[in-house]
């Protein structure tokens, strides 16, 4: 009895903790937007957001997956940012450069849901740059794939 009581105990700690950390994530938008001091969305502030879900490829997963998320240009309204392009910055410290004309109204999008479900670090959340790569040949270029960028956690808007 005490075995399994201490168990269960333990899978509800673990469990509090996977729901904390999904919680804690956190969008900083920099440089050219409406606060001086930049803009943080959570999770919750991004699903607030309109959402936009397509159903793609990739190169880095297999089969086909549902993406889904705010649009990078519904993300950027929301924060006022200028028409500058945008530094995409990841956990680890990669980071690129996306011209602003690679923002469409519906893509790229924020992906924080991968068929329906918050994903982790280890399958490249909890919020990843994606393309619907499917739908378009235009798409599956190099420079998209560049700018897929996985673990992101910082826009910065760049002046124009």
């Amino acid at each position: 009895m005490f075995r399994r009581n201490f168990l269960l105990s333990c899978a509800g700690v673990l469990g509090t903790t996977t729901l904390a950390r999904a919680a804690s994530i956190e969008l900083r938008l920099l440089g050219d937007v409406s606060s001086s001091g930049g803009v943080m969305l959570t999770d919750d502030d991004l699903l607030a957001l309109p959402q936009v879900s397509f159903d793609t490829e990739t190169i880095w997963t297999a089969g086909v997956k549902t993406f889904s998320g705010p649009s990078v240009a519904a993300v950027l309204a929301f924060a006022g940012a200028g028409p500058g392009d945008l530094r995409l910055e990841a956990v680890n410290g990669y980071s690129v450069n996306m011209a602003r004309s690679m923002v469409g109204a519906n893509a790229p999008i924020i992906a924080n849901r991968i068929d329906g479900a918050p994903f982790a670090r280890r399958q490249k959340g909890p919020l990843w740059i994606m393309f619907p790569f499917s739908s378009d040949e235009a798409f599956r270029t190099e420079i998209t794939y560049t700018a897929s960028v996985w673990q992101l956690n910082q826009i910065t808007v760049l002046a124009a």
